[in-house]
């Protein structure tokens, strides 16, 4: 298996592909997902089946996941896409119900929606799972204080019962974050807060990076758009 990150800006879109020779797997899909996806070295059209797994609702997240599901449908994918999401993220609900309504008259490929909740196994091959963990996250509106708190979900894939990848999606430091990252061969960490005050809903630099020394190896993502 190979993972890479296609893109990763706090607030614009983050996307984590991991290719395998018998799937595809997405880690949340954010705006200009399918640009993203052309601009990588995989082959399009995509030729196998496709596991989607978002860490939460927010747009930067799920902004790109309608667009995808109608450039598979233009491109006739027919292999089984399986989209796994919080439990309570009604944006994925709302957006598949939305693309259903839209597009019902003709899908070429099977598309269902598995809803989790912390600490859930979902098993992919023989050989491969993908573990979900709590994580602490919020909405946030500049000039205005924290939003209520919002189901979400860091990820780990489980390769041979070792755990290969871990990813935290968005989310304050507890300790479920460091059970996700802990003895992970490798980690995706985000930092959107960077040297910013500790916050319940957004990793630090210093965390991201305390948090990288329970991995062998790591890269901080989602950092924040520099010009915003």
């Amino acid at each position: 298996m190979e993972h890479q990150v296609l893109y990763s800006k706090a607030g614009i879109a983050t996307q984590i592909l991991v290719e395998h020779p018998e799937f595809f797997m997405l880690f949340d899909v954010g705006d200009g997902l399918v640009r993203d996806l052309l601009n990588s070295e995989i082959k399009i059209p995509l030729n196998r089946p496709l596991h989607i797994f978002i860490t939460h609702g927010h747009f930067d997240h799920v902004g790109g996941l309608f667009s995808l599901l109608g450039f598979l449908r233009m491109l006739n994918f027919n292999y089984l896409l399986t989209l796994y999401a919080p439990e309570g993220c009604i944006e994925i609900e709302t957006l598949t119900r939305s693309f259903l309504k839209s597009y019902n008259s003709f899908l070429p490929f099977l598309m269902k929606i598995e809803w989790l909740q912390p600490n859930f196994t979902c098993k992919i091959t023989d050989t491969v799972e993908v573990k979900s963990y709590k994580m602490h996250h919020r909405g946030s509106i500049i000039g205005q204080e924290a939003l209520d708190e919002i189901p979400a979900l860091g990820y780990a894939i489980f390769k041979d019962k070792k755990k290969w990848l871990a990813y935290t999606g968005d989310t304050g430091f507890h300790k479920d974050v460091e059970d996700l990252v802990e003895q992970a061969q490798f980690a995706y960490i985000e930092a959107t807060n960077k040297n910013g005050d500790i916050n319940s809903y957004h990793l630090t630099t210093k965390e991201a990076e305390y948090l990288g020394q329970f991995t062998q190896n790591y890269e901080i993502i989602h950092t924040r758009y520099e010009k915003r």
